[in-house]
């Protein structure tokens, strides 16, 4: 037996590591963590029902800058909710105002935009495509990743899906009628580079 053989015969068992090492890479990387959030967040609004809310996913629609891409809409008859998902572990420090907010964890600490900022720019986004008023937009972040507010959040910054739903829920009063909400529905698929309807 010559060395390549020997070589590649004292090798052969370890490579099942290289692709497990792969994975584990992927799997804990901010874009797959991200994406993760916003499928438990986008089956979970399944639950709303389909007969009084319409659930866009992934809208991307341009502005001054380019584009901008808003994870979720809801829109209903009373109001259009434009939902932020943060996937993230650990303590969430930041308050409605401040422009950076702090995750910490054991051994790790990082910053974030503000959300709540991020979704005030979707907004202006949707204000300019829909010619409507903003008092139409309901801004909602929800985070489902393992964390605890730090700091005092307010009541459209949640922790769980079902707290976002319940949320969503508290809003009762009709602020438009039905043919508007599926014009809207039809203006905001028309200018979207490929939004998903989920419901």
């Amino acid at each position: 037996m010559d060395m390549t053989s020997i070589i590649f015969n004292a090798l052969q068992p370890l490579c099942w590591i290289i692709p497990v090492i792969l994975i584990l890479f992927f799997i804990t990387s901010p874009w797959f963590k991200g994406r993760a959030g916003e499928l438990i967040v986008h089956y979970r609004l399944k639950l709303l029902s389909a007969k009084h809310y319409k659930v866009l996913t992934n809208v991307t629609l341009p502005n001054e800058n380019g584009a901008t891409q808003i994870a979720h809409l809801v829109v209903s008859q009373c109001g259009i909710f434009v939902v932020e998902t943060i996937n993230i572990k650990g303590w969430i420090f930041g308050g409605a105002d401040q422009p950076i907010w702090q995750q910490a964890s054991f051994n790790h600490s990082s910053v974030f935009k503000n959300p709540l900022h991020q979704n005030e720019k979707h907004i202006k986004t949707l204000q300019y495509l829909l010619g409507v008023d903003e008092t139409v937009f309901h801004s909602a972040v929800v985070f489902v990743g393992d964390c605890t507010f730090k700091t005092e959040m307010p009541d459209n910054v949640v922790k769980s899906v079902s707290a976002m739903i319940r949320y969503i829920n508290t809003f009762k009063t009709p602020l438009f009628t039905e043919q508007q909400l599926l014009q809207w529905v039809a203006s905001i698929e028309g200018a979207s580079f490929g939004p998903d309807l989920c419901n």
